[in-house]
């Protein structure tokens, strides 16, 4: 019984380095060496114009703020 388990093991074993062989001689040519350059798009154009209007209303407010317009620290 003991002989028979290990012949099983063998031809697992066997079965395996065939298919591990196989998928490495039908490996895809596509992967390239060394470093790639990362896929990046860029933001959208309405998300850059978003981004373009949230700072100019923060810089405007700033100016507000700093000059008095809204009356918060004058008498």
């Amino acid at each position: 019984m003991d002989n028979n388990d290990n012949r099983k093991n063998q031809d697992r074993e066997q079965e395996y380095m065939k298919t591990s062989e196989q998928e490495l001689k039908n490996k895809p040519a596509t992967e390239e060496q060394g470093l790639e350059k990362p896929k990046t798009t860029g933001y959208p154009p309405l998300q850059l114009g978003l981004i373009v209007f949230g700072i100019a209303v923060l810089v405007i407010v700033g100016f507000a703020i700093g000059f008095d317009w809204f009356g918060l620290f004058g008498n």
